[in-house]
């Protein structure tokens, strides 16, 4: 008896590779020409960020390398960095690991030297060059590109966004942020340029696809420069109101990058009175946060639970450093901070920048482990020597978003 083939509805297909990672999306592009199409579809790509944003957190640890470059009449050490993606729940589970190199390239063979940030997916990279001209009363000309680069896809963009800046020794530097205005799917740069002792700034926005910058309004107040935050279709930074760096000059300055105008945030209420230095922003739970470090004895976390909205701001966690097994010296003695990197159901994550290692925290039974990481060895014979870097180890979703 011959049976009739069974054929799914395209709406369950559809569900099914959803929830599939990218690596294998990848591969079942060349199972037929349906599969390619369906993976391939704009729609399916939104569909599929959604549910990978939820589900299969990453944290990008970025490795970096002394690389020992020799020649016949030169011998030198630079720095260089690879990225490798490291799934936030096996980190969870277990603290201890060795982090090898994936199959990721390193920056500058990119025709990179930094990271800037990541969005839905998608990293972008920036370069640059300085040029000083000595015999012209020394001057100095910069040159900035970037690139972006999805590792999962491995796939990389053309550099693009050149320009080029002319200015003496002391002149400016742009800085650069990226997100996305989520109404159209229009991925954004922004570079940027601040000087804090005349109180000024200038402000560049580039659509990926375009490669034409833009000059928009200037910061209404000064951001303390480079960290931002992006979050639901903005761009947030942590910002003085004038020269006069003290706690209750703190704001939020957040560019809506759906419509390039600018909104300012206060800090919760008792901020001033229960912090003498500048709090580390972040996005913790899908919400702004803040953290800071109470009397030299507590670690405070807020969140603001809408975006914009003074009033959302809930003070979510107060966790003694003791209970964190961190001593008080080690807290007066260095400038010393603990920054939020995930939230899980009863577990936080936090960078512990003096130590070069993550603490898992759970709240519930107050229960506290440490990471211990051991850096592998690198993917090319000219490293001398690998070590983390966790000023980039934020959360991050693999996706099938294109590099343009």
């Amino acid at each position: 008896m011959n049976l009739s083939p069974v054929v799914l509805p395209n709406d369950l297909i559809t569900e099914v590779l959803s929830i599939l990672p990218v690596k294998s999306l990848v591969r079942f592009k060349c199972v037929c020409n349906h599969f390619k199409t369906l993976i391939s579809d704009p729609t399916f790509v939104k569909l599929h960020l959604k549910r990978s944003t939820t589900s299969n957190m990453l944290f990008p640890f970025v490795k970096c390398h002394d690389l020992d470059i020799s020649g016949r009449s030169c011998f030198y050490i630079w720095l260089d960095c690879t990225i490798v993606q490291y799934p936030i729940r096996r980190l969870l589970d277990n603290p201890s690991f060795t982090l090898f190199d994936g199959l990721n390239y390193f920056l500058n063979q990119k025709g990179c030297s930094y990271i800037v940030g990541s969005c839905n997916g998608l990293i972008l990279l920036a370069g640059d060059f300085i040029n000083f001209r000595c015999n012209i009363e020394y001057h100095r000309t910069i040159d900035y590109w970037l690139c972006v680069w999805n590792p999962a896809t491995r796939k990389i963009s053309k550099n693009f966004g050149h320009f080029r800046e002319y200015g003496r020794t002391s002149g400016k530097q742009f800085f650069f942020a990226f997100g996305c205005d989520d109404l159209k799917d229009n991925y954004k740069v922004v570079a940027y340029s601040c000087n804090r002792y005349e109180f000024l700034s200038e402000v560049r926005v580039l659509s990926l696809g375009d490669d034409v910058w833009r000059n928009v309004e200037s910061f209404p107040v000064v951001p303390l420069l480079p960290n931002y935050v992006y979050l639901s279709g903005t761009l947030n930074w942590l910002a003085i109101q004038n020269e006069d760096i003290s706690v209750e000059k703190f704001v939020i300055v957040s560019l809506d990058l759906r419509t390039e105008t600018y909104n300012q945030y206060l800090l919760p209420p008792c901020f001033d009175q229960e912090s003498p230095r500048e709090p580390i922003f972040g996005v913790l739970g899908g919400c702004i946060s803040l953290s800071y470090c109470y009397k030299e004895t507590d670690l405070v976390i807020w969140q603001m639970k809408q975006l914009g909205i003074q009033d959302s701001w809930t003070r979510f966690l107060k966790i003694s450093y003791q209970n964190l097994e961190i001593s008080n010296d080690l807290v007066r003695k260095y400038n010393f901070h603990l920054m939020p990197l995930f939230l899980s159901n009863d577990t936080l994550v936090l960078m512990n920048r003096q130590e070069s290692q993550a603490i898992l925290y759970n709240w519930r039974d107050n229960r506290v482990k440490r990471t211990n990481i051991i850096v592998g060895s690198g993917i090319t014979d000219h490293v001398t020597s690998s070590f983390l870097n966790w000023e980039f180890v934020k959360g991050y979703v693999e996706s099938l978003v294109p590099v343009f």
